[in-house]
């Protein structure tokens, strides 16, 4: 199997810097400011490189032209935050460099996710379009699944024609949705009923 192994990311550091004129009086307050700026501020924790992105294929082409890589055969990409594989994956590459901002992966499509809470998604679908981009301020990223997706979490199973992942915004679409809950509606609303006719008995009376 040949692999392929590229950032996704690329990382920028900064900090800043504090300046002094040398013709500035250097009167007590002065001193005092600057000992506090130098002696008590946090020094800047410098932020983790990302891990790369892992793609592993059969094959894989490079269109340098039309900017795309294109991978065939047991795709399985590999990400700090999704697991996904599937037969066929085009990604096209941005021409300054940064990150990717469109994916098509298709045919026997799985994605596995863990969020900062260790919730797990397990997704399957037969194509899955992966759509990033900034405007202004507001950062869009999305995925979109078609041919019988379906989702797989703590709360039951969830499928639709077509599923819109909002991951900005933490947000799922159904269009068409069928729900599996994980738990029995049944058992649910009976144990609803319980604790409300409990709370709705009236007390027993008091014998004197």
């Amino acid at each position: 199997m040949k692999k392929i192994c590229f950032i996704a990311l690329l990382a920028l550091a900064g900090g800043w810097i504090l300046r002094a004129q040398t013709n500035a009086p250097n009167t007590n307050a002065v001193a005092e400011i600057l000992a506090l700026v130098t002696t008590n501020a946090p020094a800047p924790q410098p932020q983790p490189p990302r891990a790369p992105t892992r793609i592993d294929s059969d094959s894989a082409d490079f269109d340098l032209n039309g900017h795309k890589a294109i991978y065939r055969g047991n795709v399985r990409v590999d990400d700090p935050q999704i697991k996904l594989t599937c037969e066929f994956l085009v990604a096209d590459l941005p021409q300054s460099g940064g990150r990717i901002n469109h994916i098509v992966a298709e045919t026997n499509v799985v994605i596995d996710t863990t969020d900062e809470k260790g919730a797990t998604n397990h997704v399957t679908s037969d194509k899955a379009v992966y759509d990033y981009n900034v405007q202004g301020t507001v950062t869009n990223e999305t995925i979109t699944l078609t041919g019988s997706p379906q989702v797989e979490n703590a709360q039951g199973t969830q499928s639709g024609d077509v599923i819109i992942w909002d991951r900005a915004n933490k947000h799922i679409r159904f269009v068409n949705p069928i729900m599996v809950s994980g738990r029995s509606l049944g058992s649910a609303m009976g144990e609803t009923n319980s604790a409300a006719a409990k709370t709705n008995n009236p007390p027993a009376p008091k014998l004197f």
